[in-house]
Order: structure tokens, then sequence, then C-alpha cells
């Protein structure tokens, strides 16, 4: 019998105002206010999981990991694959919370009750365009494929947020995560995981687990793990910054429609003020591959 999979989601609601209120409270400097990293005008979430039931009926349930006691207001709560997790439930230390921080909230997510040993990490800005195979994140000898490499797996200075390059083209998609490795990468680490902790707002020296869980597998768990050259990856996968002047946009959103892939990352690069414009082109464009309500809706 083939495992079950599972996907995990972590999200906030940017709107809520004791959010708002607790985060003006705790920060410390302008960027830790940082709209792009709240806000989501696009109603992302919704469509995410419209792609993941369409384009990845494999999966199993969906946990998804959020603040006390936000959920999406049209989120069937009741739905029997659905499991909602708040951060009081699965962070380890006293004084971690309340955070901000989606380094420190991605590093809690071997704790999820009952999530498979094999899970598929989204983000709300991640969707599957058109059909996935479960082969897309296993190898043919069944060892996982590690997406992300463009330089090599074994420079560990990619863990970290301050770099020469930016590698976020090949780096925002989803991630097929073993529990246990994502564990164990930390364990292994756990000096640099208690500093991340304490960083309630991002910052530039956090350590990323995403990056340390692609350098761990690939460095110390190579048996089971396979690194996906960037170029191959690339042919399934696209990564579009939303930013402003709807115009633009509308071309590269209509070209990315006509010729949808595996995996697509819209990523909010709007600056302060979200163009009510541009913002009603993403949600059209939402709206035209993923028109079908999914299960999780009420």
């Amino acid at each position: 019998m083939t495992p079950q999979i599972d996907a995990a989601y972590t999200w906030v609601d940017g709107t809520d105002p004791s959010f708002l209120e607790e985060a003006r409270r705790h920060s410390q400097a302008p960027q830790d206010l940082n709209p792009e990293r709240f806000r989501d005008p696009y109603d992302l979430l919704r469509y995410s999981l419209r792609s993941l039931e369409a384009n990845a009926p494999w999966l199993g349930r969906v946990f998804l990991l959020t603040r006390r006691a936000q959920a999406p207001a049209w989120l069937k709560r009741d739905h029997p694959r659905l499991r909602l997790v708040h951060h009081d439930e699965v962070a380890p230390e006293r004084g971690m919370l309340p955070t901000f921080n989606s380094n420190v909230i991605e590093s809690l997510l071997h704790r999820l009750p009952g999530v498979s040993e094999h899970f598929v990490y989204m983000n709300d800005d991640y969707f599957l365009c058109s059909r996935v195979p479960r082969e897309a994140f296993y190898a043919p000898d069944g060892r996982i494929r590690v997406f992300g490499t463009l330089v090599g797996e074994h420079i560990r200075g990619r863990v970290y947020e301050r770099q020469l390059l930016s590698f976020g083209l090949v780096e925002h998609g989803p991630v097929l995560i073993d529990r246990a490795e994502w564990q164990r990468m930390q364990e292994d680490a756990a000096d640099e995981m208690a500093k991340l902790h304490l960083h309630r707002f991002r910052q530039g020296d956090d350590l990323r687990p995403d990056r340390l869980y692609r350098w761990h597998m690939l460095s110390r768990r190579r048996e089971s793990a396979r690194a996906e050259p960037f170029w191959r990856y690339l042919r399934n996968a696209a990564f579009h910054k939303v930013t402003p002047g709807v115009a633009g946009q509308r071309r590269a959103l209509g070209a990315i429609a006509r010729r949808p892939p595996w995996f697509l990352c819209l990523n909010d690069d709007l600056g302060p003020g979200a163009d009510p414009e541009v913002v009603e082109a993403v949600r059209a464009f939402l709206r035209e591959l993923f028109p079908r309500p999914s299960s999780f809706e009420a």
C-alpha cells in the first residue's frame, strides 16, 4: 500500500486588528511591519487549495498552521481532511510566541500532530497549475527529489538570508519534507535553531529551514535524496513577482495561463501600497485558472 502524503500550509490573517496591534507592540524596526509579509488581497490560500484538490488528488489531509484563533472566514473547518493547528500547539519553548517570523513557524512543521512521515509543504502563494504526479517529488528509485540546487548542495552558506546571489527563482515552490529528517537537521543545528527562535520578526541573519533542509538532505542523507538540477526544475515551475504596472502584469500572467506549469509562485512585490488594478488582475488570473471551488470552501 502506498503511504499517505499530506499537505501542510502556514498562513496568517494580516488584516486581523489584534494581530496588527501585537505586531506593532513587538516591532523594533520599520521592516518588521512590511505589509508584503502579512497581507493577502488576492485570497491566495483559497486558490492554492483549489489547485491542490484539482491537480494533486493523491494528496491526503491538509494541515493549516496559523495563529490562534485565526482561520479564513470561507474555510470549512469541519472538513474531514482538514487539520487546523495553532502556533501554541507546536511551539516547544516558552517565550517563543508570539512570533511573526515565517522562518520560525516553518521550523515547527515536523511537530504538526499526526502529519504523515512525508508531506508536501506549501506556502499560500504556491499553486499547482496542471496535473502533478507523485513522481514529481520522487525519483524512480524512490529517493526524494530536492529542488532549488543552483550552485551545489555543499555550500552551507546558502542557509542564511543574506547572499551575494539570489536563488529565489528555484527556491519558491513546494517542498517534500521527510518529517524525521526535518527534526534531525534541527537537532544537528540546535544552537543555531535556538537563536532563530528568539527572532520574533524575520531578519537578515535568520537560519532558513528550507535551505538547511536541502543542504542536510543532499550532504548528510544522500542515500534518500536526489538533487534535481535547476534547469530541469524550471521546465515545470514558474516564479512570478507581482509588481506595479497592470499592463505588464496582465501580459505576464496571460503567458503563464497559456502554458500552466506544475508549480507556480506568485510573489507579492507591490510595495507598501497594493495597486487595486494589479490586485484585480491577479485575482482574475486565479479565477481563470481555478474556477471551481474546492471542497474546503464553506
